[in-house]
C-alpha cells in the first residue's frame, strides 16, 4: 500500500451546514485546536461508484460536533488538517491530479494561502507546536514519499529523509518540538511506526516490525503514541475495516490495545483527557469522541 492519501487562487465560500443538512461523509483524518475547542476533518463525499469520482474538502467543528462548516471550495480536493491557534494547514489539488500543495487558512477559510509550489505532491502537514514550522511527506525530490520541514511561509525547506525504497508518511511534531512521528511504507502492508529527533537523525522503529500500523499521534505530555493497526494475526483485512487502536510508549516499550475501539485515525486532546477517533467503513464513516481510555464514546457526526 502506498502512503494514504486518500481512498486514493479561488475565493473560499465557507458553509455552515446544520446537523440536517449534513451530507453523509467519509472523514480521512481529524486534529484538535490547541485550545481544544474545535476538531478539522477531512471529509470525502458524494462518491460515484460507477466512475470511482468523489469530492474531498476540510471541515471544522466544535468537539461535540456543532457548527459543522465546510471551508474549503469546490473546485480541489482537499487532504489532511493541522490545527494552530490561529491557522489550518492541509494539502490541496485538482480532482485526478497527480499534483497538490500546502495551504494554511483561517479556521473560517479566509485568508487561504499556497505555501509549497503546484509541482510534485505534498501532504498531510503538521505544524510544529509553536506554529512556527511545518512537517510533511512529498514526492518532489523522489518517486517515494519523504519527510521535510519548512518554514510557515513555505521557505527554508529541509529533507529529512532519504531512503527511495521507502514511503515515510503523516509527520506529527512531539509536544516538546523535539521529535517528529511518522510510518514507513514499504508496500508490503506491513507499515511501522517510528520516531525520530527533528533533524531526521536517530531513527527508532516502535511497532516491532510486525502488523500493519498506521497514522501515529502523540500523548500530550510525549510519553505515548496512539495508532492504528490492523492484521496482527498474518491476515489481509483493509486498514478501514480491519484497523483496532493501540498505545505504545515512547521507547517503544508498553505496546497495548486502546480498549476494543475499531479505528483507523485517532488523535487526543490537548489537555489528554479525550479521544477523537474515526469508525466506519467506506463510503460512510463517523467520529466519535470518548474519554483518553476509549470509554463513553459519543458520536458527533451525522
Amino acid at each position: 500500500m502506498k502512503c494514504l492519501f486518500v481512498l486514493t487562487a479561488v475565493a473560499i465560500a465557507s458553509i455552515s451546514l446544520h446537523a440536517q443538512d449534513a451530507p453523509k461523509m467519509f472523514y480521512q483524518d481529524v486534529a484538535w485546536s490547541p485550545d481544544g475547542k474545535y476538531i478539522s476533518a477531512t471529509g470525502l463525499h458524494d462518491y460515484a461508484k460507477d466512475t470511482d469520482g468523489f469530492k474531498t474538502d476540510i471541515y471544522v467543528m466544535r468537539t461535540d460536533g456543532s457548527n459543522l462548516t465546510k471551508i474549503t471550495d469546490d473546485v480541489n480536493n482537499d487532504y489532511y488538517t493541522s490545527l494552530s491557534k490561529k491557522r489550518i494547514a492541509y494539502s490541496s489539488g485538482l480532482p485526478k491530479s497527480q499534483q497538490t500543495s500546502i495551504f494554511t487558512a483561517n479556521l473560517d477559510g479566509s485568508d487561504r494561502r499556497q505555501i509549497t509550489p503546484s509541482t510534485g505532491k505534498d501532504s498531510a502537514p503538521a505544524f510544529s507546536p509553536n506554529a512556527k514550522q511545518i512537517a510533511f511527506m512529498s514526492v518532489r525530490d523522489a518517486g517515494k514519499y519523504q519527510i521535510y520541514v519548512m518554514k510557515i511561509d513555505g521557505s527554508e525547506v529541509r529533507k529529512l529523509t532519504d531512503d527511495p525504497s521507502t514511503s515515510f508518511c503523516n509527520p506529527q511534531w512531539s509536544p516538546d518540538g523535539k521529535r517528529i512521528l511518522f510510518y514507513t511504507d514499504k508496500g508490503d502492508r506491513k507499515d511501522q511506526v517510528w520516531v525520530m529527533e527533528v533533524d531526521g537523525s536517530n531513527k527508532r522503529l516502535l511497532t516491532g516490525g510486525i502488523a500493519h500500523n498506521i497514522f501515529p499521534g502523540w500523548s500530550p505530555d510525549g510519553k505515548k503514541v496512539i495508532f492504528s493497526s490492523s492484521n496482527r494475526d498474518g491476515g489481509n483485512a483493509s486498514y478501514v475495516d480491519g484497523s483496532y487502536l493501540y498505545t505504545v510508549n515512547a521507547d517503544g516499550s508498553g505496546f497495548a490495545p486502546l480498549g476494543k475501539i475499531k479505528s483507523f485515525f485517532a488523535r487526543f486532546s490537548p489537555d489528554g483527557k479525550k479521544l477523537a477517533y474515526i469508525t466506519g467503513g467506506f463510503p460512510e464513516s463517523s467520529i466519535y469522541v470518548a474519554n483518553a481510555d476509549g470509554t463513553g464514546p459519543t458520536k458527533i457526526t451525522k
